[in-house]
């Protein structure tokens, strides 16, 4: 999976592959409480935002949920991560979205760290989009497995996109950071301090963009869950044009921790990749009024026939 398809259509769930033994093992009592002792990735995360940094104006905590089939029987583990989703925004119209979202390895069996955070900002006509994700190309079972016998000491790969549009032009460069400890998402701010400093460019790319055309998947996303009549905007990321469609959208309520959530609808969402024209499905439950307008309440993802990631809102949490 290369940097660009992971990062980007899994905007709701960067960069992580897991073996079986992630679910199945159990987790011991110390791993149990880890998640109420753990220090939070809050107060990184909010300060991190693309260039100067919009204001977080809103945010939600999320808990995953991991699903894996070796075979013809999905296993599942809950709570072995979360995300978190910022809503970004001033006084002169810009917004903006960040996600941070993996595993975490004080609570996931086996300690597997994956992990990402993405982040675009829009100010009138000009957008940028800042991203990194622990490095992670696994396409089967079998290679997560062996991949997971290497995550131990040394030098952690982590990749990173910055780009920027502007002028009827967008610029995406892919850099590669080199950390000398296995950072988890919790030092998301201390690994974004190293892309102007520690990064070298492994590619780049420059292309005019159509009118019409949104800077980003998160801020396209965004488009359609405001606008109930568009079915499919096109959008570019990392010097790629997608379209993302709208494939149904039915009403919905959920219950959850304890809570009953109405006025949901879950909408069947579908990326397409213009150039090869490889789609990836993902499914969102959102409120359509109230406080929660707009707001994921579930999220479900399948990017491999064997593995399967949901989010569930955690309300009123404050870390992940």
């Amino acid at each position: 999976m290369t940097f660009k398809h992971t990062i980007l259509t899994a905007a709701l769930f960067l960069g992580f592959a897991v073996a079986p033994t992630f679910l199945s093992a159990d987790l011991s009592a110390e791993a149990r409480s880890a998640k109420a002792e753990a220090p939070s990735a809050k107060a990184e995360a909010s300060a991190t935002a693309v260039g100067n940094g919009l204001p977080v104006v809103a945010e939600r905590y999320y808990r995953m949920l991991a699903k894996v089939r070796p075979l013809l029987f999905w296993i599942s583990r809950d709570d072995v991560g979360g995300a978190r989703i910022g809503w970004l925004g001033d006084q002169g119209g810009s917004k903006g979205f960040e996600l941070l979202i993996g595993s975490d390895p004080a609570r996931a069996p086996r300690k597997i760290n994956r992990w990402g955070y993405i982040a675009e900002e829009l100010r009138g006509s000009t957008a940028s989009t800042l991203g990194v994700m622990k490095q992670s190309n696994e396409e089967s079972i079998e290679e997560a497995k062996a991949k997971l016998g290497k995550d131990t000491g040394g030098t952690h790969a982590f990749k990173a996109i910055r780009a920027t549009t502007e002028n009827g032009q967008a610029q995406a460069d892919v850099l590669t950071l080199q950390a000398a400890g296995d950072l988890t998402y919790r030092d998301v701010g201390s690994l974004l301090m190293m892309v102007d400093g520690n990064a070298s460019t492994t590619s780049s790319k420059t292309v005019k963009l159509p009118a019409g055309t949104r800077p980003g998947f998160l801020l396209a996303l965004s488009d359609l869950m405001a606008n109930p009549k568009l079915k499919s905007v096109p959008y570019v990321y990392n010097g790629t044009f997608h379209t993302l469609h709208v494939k149904g959208v039915d009403p919905a309520s959920m219950r959850l921790n304890g809570l009953n959530y109405t006025n949901l609808v879950r909408a069947r969402f579908e990326t397409e990749n213009q150039s090869t024209r490889e789609r990836t499905p993902f499914e969102i439950t959102y409120g359509t009024t109230g406080p929660l307008k707009e707001v994921p309440v579930h999220v479900m993802y399948q990017p491999k026939w064997w593995f399967q990631v949901e989010l569930f809102l955690e309300n009123d949490a404050t870390t992940f």
